[in-house]
């Protein structure tokens, strides 16, 4: 009995946990990603978001899928910087892991403005 009660709390746990949004908008999130997702709302269809991330390290291969599993379209990747972009509602995850430190919303080049 034991063992299948422990079985399920570690279930509930492995499936139940996902990122605690306000932790890590509060620590991960720059203040304009902040904004751009309060203003979107949990309501409305998820938007593509334009991200700029910071690694602890150099990001390997493994840490790029485990970026793009975590539904980022990863773009470009230097050193430990990368760019990706990631759907208002999968941003939560990418951000979530462990390696992440901090994402921003990237700004949109004035030489791409016509």
């Amino acid at each position: 009995m034991k063992a299948l009660v422990s079985i399920i709390l570690l279930l509930l746990l492995t499936l139940g946990c996902g990122p605690d949004k306000a932790v890590v908008m509060e620590t991960k999130f720059d203040a304009a990603l902040r904004q751009k997702i309060s203003s979107i709302g949990e309501e409305a269809p998820p938007e593509m978001l334009a991200v700029m991330g910071k690694c602890v390290m150099t990001i390997d291969a493994q840490m790029r899928q485990s970026l793009i599993d975590a539904g980022a379209d990863v773009k470009m990747m230097q050193g430990d910087i990368f760019t990706a972009n990631v759907s208002s509602e999968n941003v939560f995850n990418v951000a979530a892991l462990e390696f992440v430190t901090q994402l921003q919303l990237s700004k949109e080049s004035k030489l791409l403005q016509k």
